[in-house]
């Protein structure tokens, strides 16, 4: 039998590899994971915009229930004393409900009431579902994040494996050198 070949990779190709894969690595970090990173930052930023958003409709609807209850209690007033709202106050708080009732007729009086709480509640209702969708916008762009997330991880490992392999190509010229220096 004859004796084995041994395999011989000559040191320059295995420097040249090793550097090749952190080429390869810095450029995945530069332009792949810096990429997902900043997409990363953006879907987290448009989360706290939906949450101020929520926070600002909210008061709006606070706001809205407020009107409603001073306008009850308006024309509960004007009806126990048995007389009519001084017409500064009327059209201060038409005024006020017309900012949350546009192209509609504002009324407020006892046979009126009902109808104008039908439509504050309406606003209520429109304002709450602007919320509800907020809210479901925010459960996907968490869900979006956290595959974001992963993703990078996972590109992150990636590159450090390819960093850590073409180091120890590199340093494989050193081992190269210290065999020869044996023989």
């Amino acid at each position: 039998m004859g004796k084995g070949r041994k395999w011989f990779i000559p040191t320059w190709t295995l420097v040249a590899v090793g550097l090749l894969l952190n080429v390869i690595s810095a450029l995945m970090t530069n332009f792949y994971i810096d990429d997902a990173t900043r997409q990363a930052n953006e879907l987290v930023q448009q989360q706290q915009s939906n949450e101020k958003l929520i926070t600002l409709i909210w008061q709006q609807v606070e706001t809205v229930e407020r009107k409603r209850e001073h306008t009850l209690e308006l024309v509960a007033l004007s009806e126990m004393q048995g007389d009519v709202l001084p017409k500064p106050i009327l059209e201060q708080v038409i005024q006020d409900l017309s900012y949350w009732l546009p192209n509609q007729n504002v009324d407020i009086s006892v046979s009126s009431i009902s109808v104008l709480m039908e439509q504050l509640n309406s606003v209520q209702v429109e304002q709450r579902d602007k919320i509800n969708q907020l809210y479901l916008d925010n459960l996907e762009l968490i869900a979006v994040h956290a595959e974001k997330m992963k993703s990078i991880s996972q590109l992150r490992n990636l590159a450090l494996f390819l960093q850590i392999l073409g180091l120890a190509l590199v340093l494989s010229r050193d081992l190269s050198r210290r065999d020869y220096a044996h023989r």
